[in-house]
C-alpha cells in the first residue's frame, strides 16, 4: 500500500518533472529567442547611436554655420540701417528741393501772368495808338481836301477878276450890253461873298482841325512817354525774370541732376531696368532742361543787345564758322560747295551766329543721308544782299511754314533729331534786327534752303 503510493506519487512527481522541463525548454528556447533579438536590438542601438553621434556632429557644424550667418546678418542689418538713414537724409532733401522748385515754380508763374498782364496793356496801348494816328492820317486828308477846294476857289476868283477887267474893257464896246453885264457882274459879286463866306468858314475849320491835330500831336507825344517809361519797366522786368531764370531755377536743376547722379554711383547696381532706365531719363531730361533754359536766356538777352553796325567779309565770315566745325569720327562729314559771298553792314558776332544755327542745321537734318552736300552762296536783290544755305536733308512740310521760326517749335521728333527748338528764332531775331528778312524752302525728304538778306 505505502509502495504503491510512493510508486504513484514518484510517477505524479516525474510527469510534472517532464512538464517543468518541457517548460523550461520552452523557456530555454524562448530565452534563446530573446537574447537573439536582444543582441540585433543592441546593434541596431549601436547603429543608432553611430548615427546620432554623426547627426549630432551635423548639427553642431549647423549651428556654428547658423552663428556665422547670424554676425553676417548682423552685420548687414546695420548697414541697412545705415542705407536707410542715408535715403532718408537723400529722401528729406529731395523733399525740400521739390519745395523750392515748387516755390520758384510759382514765382515764375507770377512773372509770367505779369509779363501777359504787361504784353496785353502793350498791346491795347499800341490799338490806342494806331486809332490816333489813323484818326490823325483822316483829319490831314481831310485838311489837304478843303486846301484844293480853296485853291479852287481862289483860282475862280482870279479868273472872276480877269473877266471883270475884260468885262471893263469892253463895257465902253458893249454899251447896250452894259445893263447886262452889270447883272451879271451883281450876280458874280454875290457868288464871290458866298464864295469869300465859304473860305471863311473853311479857314475856319482849318483852324479847328490845325488845333485838334496839335492836341492829337500833344497827347500822342505823353503817350510816347508813358508806353516808353512802362516797356523800360518791363525790359527790368523781364531782365529780373532772365535773372531768375538764370540762378534760381538753374540752381533745382543741378540739384535734380547731383541727386540723380548720387543715386547711379551709389545704388546703381541695386535698381533693375526700369530703375536704371528711369534714372537715365531723369539725368537726361535734367540736363536737356538746362539746355533750353540756355537758349531761353541766349534768345532774350538778343533783344537788348546793342548792334554795332560795321563792314562784314562774309566769306571770311562763313569760312571761320566752317573751320570751328567739329565732326566725331564716324559721323558723315559733308561736302560743302560755297558760291560767291557778296560783303553786307552789320554786327559780325551776331551775323557769324546767323550761319553757325543755319549750317549746324543742315549738317543735322541731312545725316541721315549718304552723302551730305551743302551748298552756300549770295546775290542782290532791291538793294539788300540775299545769303542763302541749301541741304539735302530731310526738309519738311511747307504746310507748317507757320511754326518754323517760333521759340521752341519743331517740325521733326526729340527721337530722331536732338535739338532745343530755339535756333530758327534766335535766326529770325537777329536778321530782323538788321532790318533784314528771313525765309525758306523745302520739300520733305528733298532737303530745305534758307535765305536771309541784309542791307547791301
Amino acid at each position: 500500500m505505502d509502495n504503491r503510493n510512493k510508486s504513484d506519487e514518484l510517477s505524479i512527481a516525474n510527469t510534472e518533472l517532464a512538464s517543468q522541463n518541457e517548460v523550461q525548454e520552452k523557456r530555454a528556447a524562448e530565452l534563446v529567442v530573446a537574447n537573439k533579438e536582444l543582441a540585433f536590438q543592441n546593434a541596431e542601438k549601436e547603429k543608432r547611436a553611430a548615427e546620432l553621434s554623426i547627426a549630432n556632429k551635423e548639427l553642431a557644424f549647423q549651428n556654428n554655420e547658423k552663428e556665422k550667418r547670424a554676425e553676417e546678418l548682423v552685420i548687414a542689418n546695420k548697414e541697412l540701417a545705415f542705407q536707410n538713414e542715408v535715403k532718408e537724409k537723400r529722401a528729406a532733401e529731395l523733399v525740400i528741393a521739390n519745395k523750392e522748385l515748387a516755390f520758384q515754380n510759382e514765382e515764375k508763374e507770377k512773372r509770367a501772368a505779369e509779363l501777359v498782364i504787361a504784353n496785353r496793356e502793350l498791346a491795347f496801348q499800341n490799338e490806342e495808338k494806331e486809332k490816333r494816328a489813323a484818326e490823325l492820317v483822316i483829319a490831314n486828308k481831310e485838311l489837304a481836301f478843303q486846301n484844293d477846294e480853296k485853291e479852287k476857289r481862289a483860282a475862280e476868283l482870279v479868273i472872276a477878276n480877269r473877266e471883270l477887267a475884260f468885262q471893263n474893257d469892253e463895257k465902253e464896246k458893249r454899251a447896250a450890253e452894259l445893263v447886262i453885264a452889270n447883272r451879271e457882274l451883281a450876280f458874280q459879286n454875290d457868288e464871290k461873298e458866298k464864295r469869300a463866306a465859304e473860305l471863311v468858314i473853311a479857314n475856319r475849320e482849318l483852324k479847328h482841325a490845325e488845333d485838334d491835330i496839335r492836341k492829337l500831336n500833344d497827347e500822342l507825344e505823353q503817350k510816347v512817354i508813358e508806353r516808353t517809361a512802362q516797356l523800360e519797366s518791363a525790359n527790368k522786368e523781364l531782365g529780373s525774370f532772365s535773372y531768375s531764370v538764370s540762378h534760381d531755377l538753374r540752381s533745382p536743376i543741378r540739384a535734380i541732376n547731383g541727386y540723380a547722379k548720387i543715386l547711379e554711383e551709389d545704388y546703381g547696381d541695386k535698381f533693375d531696368s526700369d530703375g536704371t532706365k528711369a534714372l537715365d531719363s531723369i539725368m537726361y531730361n535734367s540736363k536737356k532742361m538746362g539746355q533750353l533754359i540756355d537758349d531761353l536766356l541766349a534768345f532774350s538777352k538778343l533783344g537788348r543787345k546793342q548792334v554795332t553796325v560795321s563792314e562784314i567779309n562774309m566769306a571770311a565770315l562763313v569760312s571761320m564758322v566752317m573751320d570751328e566745325l567739329l565732326f566725331d569720327e564716324d559721323e558723315n562729314i559733308p561736302e560743302f560747295k560755297m558760291n560767291v559771298l557778296l560783303p553786307s553792314k552789320g554786327d559780325q558776332s551776331l551775323i557769324k551766329q546767323v550761319w553757325i544755327n543755319l549750317l549746324s542745321n543742315a549738317i543735322k537734318y541731312s545725316k541721315y543721308k549718304p552723302k551730305t552736300c551743302i551748298e552756300i552762296g549770295s546775290y542782290v536783290k532791291e538793294k539788300q544782299v540775299v545769303y542763302f544755305v541749301k541741304d539735302n536733308g530731310a526738309g519738311f512740310d511747307m504746310e507748317y511754314y507757320d511754326k518754323l521760326f517760333g521759340v521752341f517749335q519743331r517740325l521733326h521728333s526729340q527721337e530722331e533729331f536732338e535739338g532745343t527748338g530755339i535756333g530758327l528764332a534766335i535766326v529770325q531775331k537777329i536778321v530782323s534786327r538788321h532790318n533784314g528778312t528771313v525765309w525758306a524752302e523745302s520739300k520733305l525728304n528733298e532737303g530745305a534752303c534758307f535765305y536771309f538778306s541784309l542791307p547791301a
